[in-house]
């Protein structure tokens, strides 16, 4: 039982060391996911145009299934703001149909399909071509943009949900003037209350305060404006909710729908891979969990799946929330099941005194979180280090304040292929020479040829169409020497070779031709032989000029320059003493 358990859920490998104390620290960190969670939820529920109730029923099912099928402990699956955003704008055309919901859930449904296929697929493995500076320039912009949609919760200002931090600030400069005192009072409370509670905590291991800070602080805030009736003064609380478990709905499959959708329905995927990315990379830096990103792709795509048949809007891995359950201090994934759990005990019998929350002590909570989201230590290595870094981090942070946060997810994937590009796009050209003594050592400039009539280039790394015009300008400047008679291409630690760097080698051999050059080739594995032998570059060359890799080092190499020598000799009578052996 434990080895299915572990092999199709993630919780289970924690359920055979699973204690009191785990329970525990996992019960706190939900406590506080469900209570933060509560007016997010229903705010994104209004964002995507739907009823408040929704974005509850989303959190529920979604913290859920996320954590039982996801990878990452800490994920935190839910309705997120840029999901619900395109929810509202793909749907927008369509408010007033009669089926307006099954619509709704049949845009969840295809995203989760979407990105379920892309799990079975074994495509997680793109996550590796998001650069690390460019997360992390992302997430800080991110967190900035979460911080200004939040001020105005905690400053009693008319609330908007903005679409990029430039946005935020005009919306904030226009209404400053009405910023209520008492309101922002409850909201700085909350955040020195947190700030005290988390210096004063006896820490765990990993230095997580043990105390729940956010949870006592928010529920004393609550206990403040119930006992002295704030709400009827102004101060903005979360107010009733409806009380029922999540109930079964049915996406509304149709074919006309489904070409509507789709591309929607792509978007969603696509941000939800970038948002569980973002978030779920940022803490594992920290905890140095190994996640399988394979695993999370079907894990956010069976919670999108399942949201649709339980009348939840599209959810998405959230990267404050994350962070929360992290800093919360979150040990498993059984932390974010009880968080959806808790959420729907909350509803069903708490409403009364949940109500009375302040939404400014939650923003509180909510800037603490969003002005922990910067690794300064990685800002600091990436400026020191690199200015590719640097420029990709920068880039990336500034279209996270000067677009909306989906378009920056877009400029940062943008910027990840270009960095990953610019890398490849050139292979590693170096000339070796042949020693005395018998060995290969690279050449440097100025450094004087054993055999001046000999170039014997070594090619490592990628070899295809985005790399060929700097391979063959880099081995045209070593075949163009005057004196050079052959020319020995290396390609043991050459790969990738498509039709465009077959037709570039073509050119060079008959370049060479025409300059009365001999082109040899050396290191040839079994596939680099099967590409020649199918694209005719073998019978171009001859089948004696290609020498094949061995499992000796530079083996085929020396087959390949003593063939060289004995051309010299035969053809221009230039001989060398040196011994080569093959």
């Amino acid at each position: 039982m434990s080895t299915f358990l572990e092999k199709h859920f993630a919780v289970g490998k924690y359920l055979s060391q699973y204690n009191g104390k785990l329970f525990r620290q996992d019960f706190n960190a939900a406590a506080t996911l469900a209570f933060v969670a509560l007016p997010q939820s229903m705010a994104y529920a209004l964002i995507a145009g739907v009823d408040p109730e929704y974005g509850l029923y989303a959190f529920m099912i979604g913290s859920i299934f996320g954590s039982l099928f996801g990878s990452s402990r800490h994920l935190q699956t839910g309705p997120t703001n840029a999901t619900s955003i395109i929810v509202a704008s793909t749907l927008a055309l369509y408010l007033e149909h009669e089926h307006f919901m099954g619509l709704v859930f049949f845009l969840g449904f295809i995203s989760g399909v979407i990105q379920l296929a892309a799990g079975y697929l074994r495509l997680g493995n793109l996550t590796q071509f998001l650069s690390r500076s460019v997360l992390v320039g992302f997430i800080a912009g991110a967190g900035l943009l979460i911080g200004i949609n939040q001020i105005p919760n905690l400053l009693g200002l008319p609330r908007k949900s903005n679409n990029s931090v430039i946005e935020g600030i005009l919306h904030l400069s226009i209404h400053i003037h009405k910023t209520e005192l008492e309101i922002m009072a409850i909201g700085v409370g909350v955040i020195l209350l947190v700030l005290f509670f988390n210096k004063v905590s006896p820490k765990t291991r990993s230095g997580i305060p043990m105390l729940p800070s956010y949870l006592i602080a928010i529920l004393t805030a609550a206990v403040v404006v119930m006992v002295f009736e704030l709400d009827k003064i102004g101060v903005k609380i979360v107010g009733d909710i409806p009380g029922s478990l999540p109930p079964l709905s049915m996406p509304y499959f149709n074919l006309e729908f489904l070409q509507v959708l789709t591309p929607g329905a792509i978007a969603i995927a696509l941000i939800g891979f970038a948002e569980s990315t973002s978030a779920a990379k940022t803490v594992a830096a920290f905890t140095n969990d190994k996640l399988d990103m394979d695993r999370e792709f079907k894990g956010q795509g069976i919670a999108k799946i399942a949201c649709s048949f339980f009348s939840g809007i599209p959810v998405s891995g959230s990267l404050t929330r994350t962070q929360l359950c992290y800093k919360a201090g979150a040990e498993t994934h059984m932390a974010n099941i009880m968080a959806g759990g808790l959420l729907v005990v909350v509803v069903m019998f708490f409403s009364p005194l949940v109500k009375y929350i302040p939404l400014s002590g939650l923003a509180g909570i909510v800037l603490i979180i969003a002005a922990s989201m910067v690794d300064w230590k990685y800002v600091k290595l990436a400026i020191r280090s690199s200015r590719a870094d640097t420029i990709a981090m920068a880039a990336t942070f500034l279209g996270a304040i000067m677009f909306p946060l989906d378009t920056a997810i877009y400029i940062g994937v943008g910027i990840s292929l270009a960095l990953f590009l610019r890398r490849v796009q050139t292979p590693r050209l170096v000339e070796l020479n042949y020693t005395p003594d018998g060995h290969f050592e690279e050449l440097r400039e100025g450094d004087p040829r054993t055999f001046p009539e000999i170039s014997i280039v070594n090619i490592a790394g990628d070899v295809f169409f985005g790399a060929v015009d700097a391979m063959e300008a880099e081995i045209l400047r070593y075949a163009r020497r005057k004196d050079l008679k052959v020319l020995i291409l290396r390609l043991k630690r050459a790969c990738c070779l498509d039709a465009t760097s077959i037709t570039t080698l073509m050119k060079i051999f008959n370049d060479l031709k025409a300059e009365n050059k001999l082109l040899l080739v050396s290191g040839a594995t079994d596939e680099i032989l099967d590409i020649f032998k199918k694209s005719g570059l073998e019978d171009m060359l001859g089948p004696d000029k290609i020498f094949h890799a061995d499992r000796t080092l530079f083996h085929s190499t020396q087959s390949a320059l003593h063939f060289a020598l004995k051309y010299l000799k035969e053809n221009f009578g230039i001989e060398y003493p040196i011994d080569v052996p093959y």
